[in-house]
């Protein structure tokens, strides 16, 4: 009997059930593929760095005897070195490397290209499968961020001219490099045979080739990687590159992101397929509270109704969650497809358990949520079945508007503004909807705005300007810097370009404590011709004077500094008194770096980078940047644009993957959702739009009133969804950037996309919704109005 009543309900609301079985299914499918990417990607990183020994400490430093006498006592000194290795690197500029026909440079964000060895004990490397490999002479392997760079492809050649020596390489191998190998990291390694690595080694000065050293802290030792930092900050040897396997891990956080994105995503997924199911169950139980008063006279129990309706949902949930799993699992294919061609993913079935767990609570959770909603049940009793499911509701007039009173209003637009005024608890479940789905929508597209704005680039420490030249690993000082600015100034103005320029350049820094225990190397930035306004400080103003310093919002944090105070310094081995006037935030070094005064000259500079300004309208700078890079070819010339996609490598391509996802299912669930709503509505209010008709309203009439109401929710719950997600969200995704060092973000809002398109995608998807649903009006006649 409970099989043939179980049919029944299915076959009597199709539609229902339906909807509610997409829903069940899409929360299924994104909380499944979210934890099994973010599964995935925690355990990937984390195995792929123990897989491939990364030091626990490593720096690189000219190799010179007197650093290397340094070095060795520092380690002597030192009781938490386990082990330490010493590898040579030999730095190659660029601009020296030459890549085949039709493939793009390698882009502008590596500022160091380093000749290596195949490493055998420390910082291994892997290739595209996985394994080892080895190189032949005249063969040589690129990082796999290099290969998506520049298009090389295996088999092709690419040349390396070196101290007068110049050697064509077959590209054998592209290779996964968990030290070296994240797109946020400057640095990358080009590995070659022994062979050919020792000619290039024979042709340049012992002295100007790079020393790698790397530590492993002994297991006994309680302590982080900032400890070994820390210690090694006390020394007097001035490294070129610091990094720890903290800051490793912490490099391919964008991957964790992104997952993190789609499970909130997925939490306001499965918070609306609730609101849709305790919607359907709540109205499906007014409309059966006849049959339940029935079943009662006949004596079922309230466990044994609950049952029968419960065994419908686990049913519909059972079915959505196996659904569900099958869709996440190409879709989890697809998103770490790139996560896999960089990082050795485990082959284990951990993230697939997890996928099915994360399947199973949803299941769980949908039929603690429907048991929840049927206590409703309990009410129902025998005497509803003789009232025919009435239960003497009252019905009251509204005073709020009146149709005689208004000369303008038309009576269809009335009809829908009452319905809604008095009326507006029950649109509660379509209001979050739509308020959710525009939030959802909004709030990845409105980072992604922000990320690919001028403004974002400050916060890798980078000057705004129209146009940047390559960035150049020096030992110059900072006056023979000035003069190449100088000098590249005449000549782009030689050639008739209106330009303005000025330079980054980069200052070794170590801060000292007050106490002189927990001091730290950083980066220090000075701009030549900055203003005020080329950079945003969270307080303060930036520092002019040249005992005066900014530092940022982290470094404030952990050092207890505020704007006023002093704070010690070490740069060009002299330790220095400043006085902190400003607080900025950045996301490189994880949030620590700090900006000298325009009035402090610094001796020397470890990097410089020349930025411009065209002084030409907005339209015309596309063509003049283009023909900058046509005739200054040598300076590498990139636009902002490419700049900002050089330090963050393919996290833009994987947001907008993303927004495409979160569109094409928000759309799709609102659909349903509303479809589901107006069938519901139409399916309750029979007997009044018979009435309607027996009046001499028209089908065409009843289908613009029932429009009508859902476009006044629409428009008003867009707005609120709008707020939602420039203010809420803003929040929301500042919190996911603390984790990089940004203390406050704030959103740059593109109108037309937020105030415009959006809305219009979300309109058209509902006024599609309710077209479609509004057709069975013209099976409604007027005799339905005697219907019981």
């Amino acid at each position: 009997m409970f099989l043939k009543i179980l049919k029944k309900d299915l076959k009597r609301k199709k539609v229902m059930n339906i909807v509610l079985f997409v829903l069940i299914t899409l929360a299924a499918t994104l909380v499944a593929s979210s934890t099994n990417l973010m599964v995935s990607t925690t355990t990937a990183v984390s195995s792929f760095i123990s897989q491939s020994k990364v030091a626990d400490f490593s720096f690189t430093i000219y190799n010179t005897p007197e650093n290397n006498k340094r070095i060795e006592d520092w380690i002597n000194s030192t009781p938490m070195i386990e082990k330490y290795y010493a590898d040579n690197l030999i730095n190659v500029p660029s601009s020296d490397i030459t890549v085949p026909r039709g493939r793009n440079n390698i882009p502008g964000n590596t500022v160091i290209v380093l000749l290596s060895t195949l490493p055998r004990d420390i910082n291994l490397v892997f290739g595209q499968n996985n394994e080892s490999f080895t190189l032949q002479d005249e063969e040589i392997a690129l990082p796999i961020n290099i290969k998506n760079s520049t298009g090389i492809q295996l088999g092709e050649q690419l040349t390396v001219n070196l101290g007068g020596v110049s050697k064509t390489f077959t590209v054998k191998e592209f290779f996964k490099d968990a030290f070296m190998g994240s797109d946020l990291f400057s640095n990358k390694r080009l590995i070659l045979s022994q062979h050919d690595f020792e000619i290039f080694k024979q042709s340049v000065p012992e002295e100007t080739y790079t020393k790698v050293w790397s530590f492993v802290k002994k297991a006994e030792v309680d302590f982080n990687e900032k400890n070994m930092a820390t210690e090694f900050s006390r020394s007097n040897i001035l490294s070129t590159f610091e990094i720890d396997k903290t800051l490793v891990e912490s490099s391919f956080m964008t991957d964790r992101i992104m997952s993190a994105m789609l499970f909130v995503v997925s939490l306001f997924l499965i918070f609306i397929a609730f609101l849709t199911l305790r919607f359907t169950i709540v109205s499906t139980l007014q409309d059966d509270y006849k049959e339940i008063g029935v079943m009662k006279a006949i004596g079922f129990t309230n466990a044994s109704i609950r049952r029968l309706y419960l065994t419908k949902y686990l049913g519909i949930s059972l079915v959505g969650g196996v659904v569900g799993l099958g869709i996440s699992i190409p879709l989890t294919n697809i998103m770490t497809q790139r996560v896999s061609e960089y990082i050795i993913v485990p082959s284990g079935n951990t993230s697939i358990i997890v996928a099915i767990l994360s399947a199973l609570a949803i299941v769980v959770i949908t039929l603690l949520f429907c048991s929840l909603c049927m206590r409703k049940i309990n009410k129902a009793s025998a005497i509803d079945a003789i009232r025919q499911g009435h239960t003497g509701e009252r019905f009251k007039s509204s005073g709020r508007i009146s149709l005689h009173k208004s000369k303008v209003l038309p009576t269809t637009l009335f009809l829908a503004i009452s319905d809604v005024i008095n009326r507006l608890k029950g649109y509660t479940t379509l209001i979050l909807t739509f308020v959710l789905s525009t939030a959802i929508i909004l709030i990845p597209i409105n980072l992604t705005n922000t990320i690919v704005t001028p403004k974002f680039i400050s916060y890798f420490g980078v000057t705004e300007a129209d146009f940047y030249t390559k960035q150049v690993v020096t030992e110059s000082t900072t006056s023979e810097i000035l003069t190449e600015l100088e000098r590249i100034d005449q000549d782009l103005r030689g050639k008739g370009f209106d330009v303005s320029l000025s330079v980054d350049s980069v200052i070794n820094t170590k801060y000292i404590s007050d106490d002189g225990k927990d001091n730290l190397r950083m980066m220090g930035m000075k701009n030549e011709s900055s203003t005020d306004q080329l950079f945003d400080y969270l307080d303060g103003v930036g520092p002019k004077l040249k005992n005066e310093i900014a530092i940022t919002g982290v470094m404030s944090k952990i050092y207890n500094k505020q704007i006023g105070d002093s704070i010690q310094f070490e740069i060009d081995e002299q330790q220095q008194t400043f006085l902190i006037s400003g607080i900025f935030q950045t996301i490189s070094n994880g949030g620590y770096m700090v900006r000298l005064a325009d009035d402090y000259k610094p001796i020397k500079a470890a990097a410089y980078q020349m930025n411009g300004t065209i002084h030409a309208p907005d339209q015309d700078k596309p063509q003049i940047l283009k023909d900058m890079k046509e005739q200054f070819r040598n300076l590498d010339i990139k636009s902002a644009l490419d700049i900002q996609s050089d330090m963050t490598g393919g996290f833009i391509d994987q947001l907008k993957m993303v927004i495409a996802i979160i569109i094409a299912v928000v759309s799709l669930i609102t659909f349903f959702i509303t479809s589901l709503f107006v069938r519901l509505l139409i399916t309750k209010e029979v007997q009044g739009i018979a009435i309607m008709k027996s009046l001499g309203f028209t089908n065409g009439m009843i289908r613009l009133w029932q429009t009508l109401r859902i476009m006044i929710l629409l428009v008003a719950s867009i707005i609120l969804g709008v707020f939602v997600a420039n203010v809420l969200g803003e929040r929301l995704v500042g919190i996911l950037f603390r984790m990089f060092g940004l203390t406050k973000l704030s959103f740059n809002i593109v109108p037309l996309q937020v105030y415009v398109w959006c809305p219009l995608i979300i309109l058209m998807v509902v006024l599609l919704a309710v077209y479609t649903s509004c057709r069975q009006i013209k099976k409604i006649q007027v005799w339905n109005m005697n219907e019981e």
